[in-house]
């Protein structure tokens, strides 16, 4: 005997309840939409609504007609040539429950459809979940759906990201070995750690914006790498990305000593505008020199390969954890979480929020583990 599906009549039919109200002895009154399916049983009753708060109704309008229309309407304020990266989540949902109704579009389709990813990244998945939310949060808004349907998703399982944030003795090398001659990349790092610029601001950052009488430097362009070239954009990675950051005095020393101050401040070992190769060998020897330093190795071995083995490898940094980094001095210093968005130039602030919420209870179990380790020692008398 085949399964009965939820609210399935005798007849067969899909019955679907709504609430109108009470009568005159508090007896709740109901209105019952039906169709050979959930989706059109929905869609009719929907279409009621729609007719009652005089609102027009398109029974037809699937999730990809949809997510085109919501694109075309809300999603403003994202720099251009970041579109085709933003385009991605919205592409997945197209791809995943395009063809469908937006009003046959249940909970458990979209929780599902995130379950499907289970073990990506973090952002990845939370990206996914967020533009679900959004798209049906505007739906709903429009009348074009009775309910939210992704009002109260959850994330699946994911991979926790691989940044971190560098440890005090991390960067007491940095400072100590940023400016040797044959680490050209020092500059960079410095800017990422002190101002915590992303990639691609770091190498559109132009002299123009940097105030060393103010002590501060603006945000107001990045750049956006499209094969090996770097395109630079007058804007940030979002409008949120334009912002005026402080000059430590760590960095305005080191700013304040570079002999040329025009065009754009981080170039290649050849003087150059960087490229993503320039950027990623740039670290790639920032981290062999200090390994080097570290080991008492020379730093130049001609006609052979200067990187180290990996095991000789102890000092080994990222660029994102240079931002990471930023993150922490921030939180660490009591800045508030709305300042804080903005000092990094978050667009949601729940990004913010997050970072501070791990770091807060990365500290938590670091005293914690603390205070077990002092008491374990203490000896009894």
């Amino acid at each position: 005997m085949p399964r009965k599906r939820k609210n399935e009549r005798a007849d067969g039919r899909i019955q679907i309840p709504l609430d109108i109200g009470r009568d005159t002895d508090g007896k709740r009154l109901r209105k019952y939409f039906y169709g050979a399916t959930r989706a059109e049983a929905e869609a009719k009753k929907a279409a009621y609504l729609a007719q009652v708060n005089g609102t027009p109704y398109t029974a037809n309008l699937t999730v990809s007609e949809w997510v085109d229309e919501y694109m075309s309407a809300y999603r403003t304020g994202v720099n251009p040539a970041y579109l085709p990266q933003d385009d991605v989540p919205y592409n997945r949902l197209k791809a995943a429950l395009g063809d469908r109704l937006i009003s046959s579009i249940r909970e458990i389709d979209l929780q599902a459809e995130l379950n499907s990813l289970a073990g990506r990244s973090f952002s990845s998945l939370d990206k996914y979940m967020q533009v679900m939310k959004r798209v049906f949060k505007k739906a709903r808004k429009n009348k074009l759906i009775t309910d939210d349907p992704a009002e109260d998703l959850t994330l699946p399982a994911y991979t926790k990201g691989s940044h971190r944030a560098l440890t005090p003795e991390e960067i007491d090398l940095i400072l100590k070995y940023w400016n040797l001659k044959e680490n050209y990349a020092g500059l960079w790092v410095l800017l990422m750690l002190f101002c915590g610029l992303r990639r691609g601001e770091m190498m559109a950052l132009d002299w123009s914006a940097v105030d060393l009488d103010a002590h501060s430097l603006t945000v107001r362009q990045t750049a956006v790498i499209v094969g090996n070239k770097a395109l630079i954009e007058q804007r940030a990675k979002t409008d949120a990305g334009i912002r005026i950051l402080p000059i430590p005095d760590f960095l305005y020393s080191a700013l304040l000593a570079v002999p040329v101050k025009r065009g754009f401040v981080c170039l290649s070992a050849h003087g150059k505008p960087l490229t993503e190769a320039a950027v990623s060998r740039g670290l790639e020897r920032f981290n062999s020199i200090i390994n080097r330093m570290i080991t008492g190795d020379v730093l130049t071995n001609r006609g052979k390969r200067t990187d180290l083995k990996p095991e000789a490898q102890t000092f080994k940094i990222r660029y994102h954890d240079l931002r990471h980094t930023y993150a922490t001095f921030l939180y660490d210093a009591g800045v508030d979480v709305k300042t804080a968005a903005y000092l990094l130039g978050h667009a949601d602030i729940t990004v913010t929020m997050k970072i501070y919420t791990h770091l807060s209870e990365e500290r938590k179990a670091v005293s914690s583990e603390a205070l077990t380790a002092y008491l374990d020692g203490l000896k009894t008398t």
